[in-house]
């Protein structure tokens, strides 16, 4: 299994499993190539990748307070990302 592969697997565990860390969550998506941009308000964040040409892109939120998990809905909308654009991905890690 490859590297690109194992990240996608945890990922997608994550979408099923309880709630997460906001470091564990943002950590992966790091892993995975994404830029990680703060919002105005307080907890919300940007996930930009750059092999993906987007007006908008999805975003979380990690709550208000330090360690707070983040919401399975935010972390499936990811994982929906990512599989939308896997190919670009795996080729930009390459």
């Amino acid at each position: 299994m490859s590297e690109f592969e194992k990240l996608i697997k945890k990922l997608d565990d994550l979408t099923s499993s309880a709630n997460t860390s906001c470091s564990e969550f943002t950590n992966l998506l790091v892993a995975l190539g994404f830029q990680i941009e703060n919002c105005g308000s307080a907890g919300h964040k940007i996930a930009r990748h750059p092999a993906v040409s987007l007006i908008e892109y999805p975003n979380y939120n990690c709550g208000h307070n330090k360690g707070e998990a983040v919401k399975r809905p935010y972390i499936k909308k990811l994982y929906k990302f990512v599989k939308q654009h896997e190919a670009a991905i795996k080729e930009y890690l390459k």
